[in-house]
């Protein structure tokens, strides 16, 4: 049996406290900045606007707590510059991401007739898609900060990589649990993500790695398809998202992340981003 020393629960201790200075001051900013200046925009710049308040809320944690207070590096924080900055990591995940997107909503057609038609005025289409892509770009990095950046790294040196991930996991799952339409299976499948995201983070990828291919899942579910996104429907004009006969398949009002396409398609995103570090298993949460 393993035994736990008093320095153990000292460490873990402290770096529970860590973390619940890091969300009181991000998720009190996102709200204080929500309250502040309330509805700009309009409905159309809906998902930026929130997206915006999330992003400066846990980036001012960031700075403060794990950079400023717990001197954190940036690079230990997961965003690697070297080598070849962090823009090739982003596009990277962007593609993966929306590929990912492609597949699960091939496999929902295949599998359960899921359909979507292209029809309409295509000049409306930008002026709606723009304002929904920069929101879902900042909510996507909102999110990683949350969940992923110091949280995860902060968490991961008290308990270790493995544990650190599967809690934070859990409790992505559970932030979305109430959202319109979830499901257990949902909340499952949410989880799974992050477990994802966080392989990407652990990789030589780091936070842009994560970020791009949470955007591009995003992205490409609600703008190439207009399918939901974790249960948020964005009306995107010429483009019609019809789920088929079984939401076990193809999610149905949740969108596909409560179908088992997801599923499937996240395991293979799994092990696209564990890539070669699939035969060396001590090097897959080394990044």
């Amino acid at each position: 049996m393993a035994r736990v020393s008093l320095a153990d629960v000292k460490r873990v201790g402290i770096a529970l406290a860590w973390l619940a200075l890091y969300a009181a001051i991000g998720i009190g900013l996102t709200i204080w900045i929500s309250n502040l200046v309330p509805g700009w925009g309009g409905g159309l710049w809906y998902v930026f606007r929130n997206g915006a308040y999330e992003l400066i809320g846990f980036l001012v944690a960031t700075i403060v707590v794990g950079n400023l207070l717990n001197k954190y590096s940036w690079d230990r924080m997961g965003w690697h510059t070297q080598p070849g900055g962090v823009m090739p990591r982003l596009l990277r995940g962007v593609g993966l991401g929306g590929l990912m997107a492609m597949l699960a909503i091939g496999l929902a057609f295949v599998i359960d007739r899921t359909t979507v038609h292209y029809t309409g005025d295509w000049s409306v289409w930008p002026r709606v898609v723009l304002p929904l892509a920069l929101g879902l770009l900042l909510a996507a990095l909102g999110e990683e900060l949350m969940f992923r950046g110091y949280p995860l790294r902060r968490l991961a040196d008290a308990i270790g990589p493995l544990p650190a991930m599967l809690i934070l996991a859990v409790l992505f799952g559970l932030a979305h649990a109430k959202n319109d339409n979830a499901t257990f299976f949902s909340t499952v499948n949410v989880a799974l993500a992050a477990i994802w995201l966080s392989f990407a983070f652990f990789s030589a990828g780091g936070m842009a790695l994560a970020w791009g291919l949470h955007f591009g899942w995003n992205a490409g579910l609600a703008i190439l398809f207009d399918a939901p996104v974790s249960g948020y429907e964005f009306q995107v004009p010429v483009v019609e998202y019809t789920p088929g006969r079984h939401p076990w398949v193809d999610g149905g009002p949740f969108g596909p992340e409560a179908g088992i396409v997801t599923t499937i398609v996240l395991i293979a995103g799994t092990l696209a981003v564990i890539g070669a570090r699939w035969k060396q298993p001590r090097s897959w949460l080394a990044g």
